[in-house]
């Protein structure tokens, strides 16, 4: 997958913005997205994985689905759990453990069911749809199926951010939307994000199930959407395969782990980051939290955001965690009759940036640094660093 380096006018006409890839939406002068795209990803294959007997992720049909079925109605289909995935590398990495074979591509998208139900309900709030493939056929991304144990887990590949697509949230409606049709018990959000603190490393997982806003927008329309906004749920989670994640699984994404560290070597002023000796951790709310002062948090922004060691943004009383999308699918989930539990699991795809600043910068040209050293890390290590993250997603699920 390319991240794209297009840009259009954004619809205010402010500024320009990616128009494909990973920062769709995000505007050009994005110090991380910058420098992230400039990179390309590790990509590695796992190969055979030792699943406990019984408990190897098989891929069903969703429902009575057939593969490629625009789905325009609301979905008719039992699950366990839902799954919102977001990049196309995150994907490829959650599909390499799941499945077997890690591409996303438009052939792959056309086997997975589109999810098209009331668009144009939706459509008026909804910006930047022509410069994404699904929202411009009226899909609002793509729904297919796995089985782990007997637990049946859909996977919802999202065309919609909530950074990305205007500040009328058409995330939240949407997801509100699916998951009353779907009904499941628990919904996780999954993917790379940020370290916060000096303890988490690259590849790194936190499941956690407390989130909190990070905001630079102003959201009139929902209340409770800011600064001051803790969300949390009791969530009771069996361990027992997060731990053999932990202490089987993760191991199999180091290979992949040192290749990224081996060709951000080649690159001057990294020497910060630490090279993964060991297997990374698995830390859980809770029952096994990360080291370090910082609340067991994922903290979900409307830009992107850093970590230093200078705590230039602030982030570090916040979280463990930095993200831009799983506050606000919590709070969807929050805001509606029947809430599911749900689970935030992350895995750091870069971690706290050392702050080698020359004194003098302005504090936004300090941050613009810092973010510049961030994007190009995670333009590296996002796809390894996810691996680890599916596996504690399979751990949660197959304890469930």
């Amino acid at each position: 997958m390319s991240t794209g380096s297009g840009v259009s006018k954004s619809t205010g006409g402010a500024h320009e913005v990616f128009r494909s890839g990973t920062f769709r939406g995000v505007p050009k002068s994005d110090a991380f997205a910058a420098a992230a795209v400039q990179q390309e990803p590790v990509v590695v294959k796992l190969g055979k994985i030792p699943w406990p007997q019984g408990l190897a992720p098989a891929q069903v049909s969703l429902g009575d689905y057939k593969p490629g079925t625009k789905i325009t109605q609301a979905v008719q289909a039992k699950v366990d759990a839902l799954m919102v995935l977001f990049t196309e590398y995150e994907t490829s990495a959650l599909l390499d453990v799941f499945t077997g074979t890690n591409g996303w591509s438009e052939e792959r998208a056309k086997t997975w069911c589109g999810y098209a139900h009331n668009f144009e309900n939706f459509a008026p709030d909804i910006e930047h749809i022509g410069d994404d493939a699904a929202l411009k056929q009226g899909m609002f991304g793509y729904l297919s199926a796995v089985k782990i144990g007997n637990k049946t887990v859909a996977l919802f590949k999202s065309e919609l951010h909530p950074k990305q697509n205007g500040p009328k949230l058409p995330f939240i409606g949407v997801m509100q939307q699916l998951i009353a049709e779907l009904s499941p018990s628990l919904v996780i959000g999954t993917g790379t994000a940020g370290a916060i603190g000096s303890q988490i490393m690259c590849g790194d997982v936190a499941i956690t199930d407390r989130a909190r806003f990070h905001v630079q927008n102003q959201y009139p329309s929902f209340a409770g959407l800011d600064n001051s906004a803790q969300l949390s749920n009791a969530v009771s989670i069996n361990t027992e395969y997060v731990k053999y994640a932990a202490s089987k699984l993760t191991t199999l994404s180091l290979d992949g782990l040192s290749k990224c560290h081996a060709k951000l070597e080649k690159l001057s002023g990294y020497s910060f980051v630490q090279k993964n000796t060991k297997a990374p951790a698995i830390y859980v709310t809770d029952q096994n939290p990360a080291p370090g002062p910082q609340p067991m948090n994922i903290v979900s922004a409307d830009y992107l955001t850093v970590d230093d060691t200078l705590n230039s943004e602030g982030l570090q009383k916040l979280g463990v965690m930095n993200d831009t999308d799983d506050a606000f699918l919590f709070y969807a989930i929050n805001k509606t009759k029947n809430k599911p539990k749900w689970l935030s699991i992350r895995n750091a795809s870069e971690p706290q940036i050392a702050d080698s600043s020359p004194p003098g910068g302005s504090p936004s040209q300090i941050v613009d640094a810092l973010k510049n050293k961030a994007g190009s890390i995670y333009g590296i290590y996002q796809y390894c660093t996810t691996l680890n993250s599916a596996f504690a997603c399979w751990g949660v699920i197959a304890g469930m």
